[in-house]
């Protein structure tokens, strides 16, 4: 009798442990509710979700030369030149209109980034969001790279409101100093951003917060950047882009595992 309850007890025991592994398992399993995800297996940007989709592509491809996970990656190709000469990579993106936009990916740095200061303006963009069309403003606000002064790059931040560029300032409290530094060479960082827009045009709630590797490193969360009537909404947005500063070597970039959602992830 006492072998069968000790029997039992052993099978109860493995049975809840079982139980609870699972329930763990499945928690940890991603969000079926995200609105859009690729991870660029595809071989291409042929990925469409939610009516989410790829617009245009300028010196961005799906590459199988740098991934993190997988085969393959999104590769940003800015051509190398002398001092004085910008370069240019971007992905466009374009999606439901909303007021809120949550977007995370890995983001690999090269082994010879090198953000070099010009005489004239020598800001990189990084990360923009906005209402569409950008030449036209509306809702716009963007991440931007600045040169740090010993080759790696400091965050900034720039917004319009009602269609007004307005001056471009760093995150509060240091947080986006050395953003990128040569620790960062070679390996993937991982980014994790949220864009809110204002409830209206006094309002001065408007939020732009970013996370790299877990750690917030913008967190502004009271700012005036309203759209204007009928424009305070976001719809397109692109990875990368503009280089006022440019590279003195083919520099490339690579972007894995992308995902979109209203709502934190």
């Amino acid at each position: 009798m006492k072998k069968s309850l000790l029997s039992l007890t052993i099978f109860l025991t493995l049975f809840l442990i079982s139980c609870t592994k699972e329930e763990s398992k499945v928690i940890e399993e991603p969000s079926e509710n995200i609105l859009f995800f690729d991870d660029f297996e595809r071989g291409d940007l042929s990925q469409t979700e939610n009516n989410v989709n790829y617009g245009s592509s300028t010196y961005s491809s799906v590459s199988n030369k740098v991934k993190k996970d997988g085969e393959y990656s999104l590769q940003f190709y800015y051509k190398g030149g002398s001092s004085g000469e910008d370069a240019f990579a971007e992905q466009r993106i374009s999606y439901p209109n909303t007021g809120e936009l949550w977007i995370k990916y890995d983001l690999y740095i090269p082994n010879n980034y090198t953000h070099r200061k010009e005489n004239s303006a020598s800001n990189n963009k990084f990360l923009a969001v906005y209402k569409n069309d950008y030449r036209s403003p509306g809702f716009q606000v963007n991440w931007s790279l600045s040169p740090n002064n010993t080759g790696g790059s400091n965050l900034t931040l720039h917004r319009y409101r009602n269609g007004t560029e307005q001056p471009s300032i760093s995150p509060s409290g240091g947080l986006g100093t050395n953003f990128i530094t040569e620790d960062d060479h070679g390996k993937w960082i991982h980014i994790m951003a949220r864009v809110k827009a204002p409830s209206n045009e006094n309002a001065t709630d408007g939020v732009m917060q970013l996370w790299k590797n877990n750690v917030l490193v913008c967190n502004e969360t009271a700012l005036n950047m309203y759209g204007g009537i009928d424009e305070n909404f976001m719809s397109e947005m692109y990875l990368m882009g503009w280089s006022n500063s440019g590279y003195l070597e083919d520099t490339f970039f690579y972007i894995d595992n992308l995902s979109l959602n209203y709502s934190a992830f």
